[in-house]
């Protein structure tokens, strides 16, 4: 029995598995590095992403902040002009219901206030009564006007009140005396 052994056929087959080894590895290596490469570009993509994300996000907050600081200045100006605004409207503040109803409770029977007006410093009325058979449209007026003055509701703001005029115009069948009357504010 003789056997022979072909060294070359097994040198040649080993060397088809080293290249196949070497193939493989030159594949791997290669998709390793693709990946790699992939993953580089993905991450740079993100990265520029953020980057003009965080750079509007800035660009905002910075006309946020200019805003806000402008704001701040018209605040500061605003505030104080309105401050010195409420002062004055609490000094100088009059309550009008309280007076209007002053002014209507002592009002004599058969008169009217047809017109009023206020001008920072004198409030003016305007009006009309029948005159009574006594003709005592003068003396009404007079009382009228007392009992407005001596009321502390109404003298509080208005120390001072006086009688304009006081006129006779009739109508056709009732005499009737128009009148009008100041009040000043004192200061």
């Amino acid at each position: 029995m003789h056997y022979t052994i072909n060294l070359v056929r097994t040198a040649r087959q080993d060397e088809k598995k080293g290249e196949q080894k070497k193939f493989m590895t030159v594949v791997m290596l290669l998709i390793c590095f693709g990946v790699f490469f992939l993953s580089l570009l993905f991450s740079g993509i993100q990265i520029l992403m953020m980057e003009s994300q965080l750079s509007e996000e800035r660009d905002k907050l910075e006309i946020i902040e200019t805003e806000y600081r402008r704001y701040k200045a018209t605040q500061t100006i605003i505030d104080k002009a309105d401050i010195e605004l409420l002062d004055t409207l609490q000094h100088n503040r009059i309550f009008w219901t309280k007076k209007l109803v002053v002014m209507a409770q002592y009002l004599p029977e058969n008169y009217w206030m047809t017109e009023f007006g206020y001008n920072k410093q004198s409030f003016d009325v305007e009006g009309y009564g029948y005159i009574s058979k006594n003709q005592e449209q003068l003396i009404t007026m007079d009382d009228y006007l007392n009992q407005v003055r001596s009321d502390t509701t109404f003298n509080d703001v208005f120390k001072n009140t006086y009688l304009n005029l006081a006129e006779r115009k009739d109508e056709e069948t009732r005499e009737r005396i128009n009148f009008k009357y100041s009040a000043l504010q004192s200061r």
